[in-house]
């Protein structure tokens, strides 16, 4: 049963269960159904890709100029899209996104050289690049205050989930079917998500955000939400590195930037560590599936926690506890041991994301909120090329040990100490008196 209750801006709304109006229940549901679609095509491609090869006779390179490729893409579409959801609006971008993701992916399952490849799998890049960055900024922007962060760190377990079904997608259909129908399987309900979003409305705060830009002064002092009205008509990049906004960006970004850098790694050379170690790829689904499994639980925790004890502080003790882990992993050599650690790696470190990204976003000001969630998407492509790059430069250098040692150790260390470089910000804060 719903009943009538103030939103953040003192004005009645309707209510329904679990503390979200309808439109706020559209968008968190919708948004976590399209970040699973989304993560499921990446997941396909990544567990998938030494049969591609062998299928398409490309190269371990090439395969590396894939993802540098498209990780390229990536950051160059995010970089566009941030300042759109901040001009034109939020629901535009959530759209697109979901159907280029669509698109895409059913054309990966065609393909057939190199070229092909690529070309498919950019546009693929290009709508999953949006897709995050758009969803996490509506729900942030339409939960309340008392449980935001909650349901954005709910939201973010589309990453976890996407991978999980994705294993044991892979795990039914490669064998018998082959690697091509993997990327047909996620159209229907790609299209369904779709459909969907139709209902869902424009956030209030980018509605009330339009009206300033496009009304006269005294529309701008009866505005429903703080806004700070000398600054909301600058470039939103510029914001960003202004006086009120620089550390948190900075310190945000080589955050993500590092986390992302090593979780990439470790996940997109995890087929060519089982290889090394002489473990069957098959063997490699029932690990990612028992890792994303759990780590949907690490996300949970996460936001949870965050909610009581602080976002900043749970991401930053996550992140730590997941380095310990990553100790034992880079010594690990069965396929129970490299499950086991991998599996608490996922909970911890990349489960931190269930507080982090909800800890990013409040920490940006509505009028450069969309923009804001470009920059952790840049550090992420940025991260994510990175790892595509050095990869096996890396594991011909320093090995493999050493390699898992960087990935999962090092670049769990330094963004704690990051995140704990920037401001706090207390559970339940109203998104405008954190910043204007």
């Amino acid at each position: 049963m719903s009943r009538s209750i103030q939103n953040d801006s003192g004005k009645p709304m309707e209510k329904q269960r679990g503390g979200l109006t309808r439109n706020a229940a559209l968008i968190t549901f919708t948004s976590l159904a399209g970040w699973t679609l989304v993560n499921m095509d990446g997941s396909f491609f990544t567990f998938s890709y030494p049969l591609i090869q062998k299928d398409l006779h490309l190269s371990t390179q090439q395969i590396s100029y894939i993802y540098t490729g498209i990780f390229i893409i990536g950051a160059f579409a995010t970089f566009i899209f941030g300042p759109i959801l901040d001009r034109l609006g939020r629901k535009p971008v959530f759209q697109f996104s979901l159907l280029a993701t669509a698109l895409g992916s059913l054309l990966s399952g065609l393909s057939f050289n190199f070229a092909s490849l690529f070309l498919f799998r950019g546009i693929t890049q290009i709508g999953g690049s949006a897709e995050w960055m758009a969803g996490q900024v509506m729900v942030a922007e339409e939960a309340a205050s008392h449980n935001r962060g909650w349901w954005i760190g709910f939201a973010q377990i589309g990453w976890p989930v996407g991978w999980f079904i994705a294993s044991l997608i892979s795990l039914l259909v490669v064998p018998t079917l082959g690697w091509r129908w993997l990327f047909v399987i996620g159209v229907v309900p790609a299209l369904f998500v779709l459909w969907v979003r139709r209902n869902v409305k424009e956030t209030e705060r980018f509605q009330d955000l339009k009206r300033i830009r496009e009304g006269s002064d005294q529309n701008r002092e009866k505005a429903t939400f703080k806004v700070d009205t000398k600054k909301v008509d600058k470039l939103t990049y510029a914001q960003l590195f202004g006086k009120d906004l620089v550390r948190t960006s900075i310190l945000i970004f080589l955050w993500q930037l590092i986390y992302n850098y090593g979780a990439a790694s470790i996940i997109d050379w995890l087929p060519s560590i089982f290889m090394q170690h002489h473990l069957a790829i098959s063997s490699l689904y029932a690990t990612s599936a028992w890792a994303t499994g759990i780590a949907i639980l690490g996300y949970l925790s996460a936001a949870y926690l965050g909610e009581k004890l602080g976002r900043r502080e749970v991401s930053a003790t996550y992140l730590i506890v997941g380095a310990i882990c990553g100790v034992f992993l880079a010594q690990s050599n069965t396929w129970l041991a490299i499950t086991a650690f991998y599996s608490l790696y996922y909970f911890f470190a990349i489960g931190q994301m269930g507080a982090a990204v909800a800890f990013a976003l409040e920490s940006f000001p509505t009028r450069a909120r969309g923009t804001g969630g470009t920059l952790l998407s840049v550090a992420t492509w940025v991260g994510f090329i990175a790892a595509g790059y050095t990869g096996p430069v890396l594991f011909n250098n320093l090995g493999l040990g050493k390699s898992v040692f960087v990935w999962t150790v090092v670049c769990s260390v330094i963004p704690g100490i990051l995140a704990l470089g920037t401001k706090r910000v207390h559970p339940g804060t109203q998104l405008e008196d954190i910043v204007i």
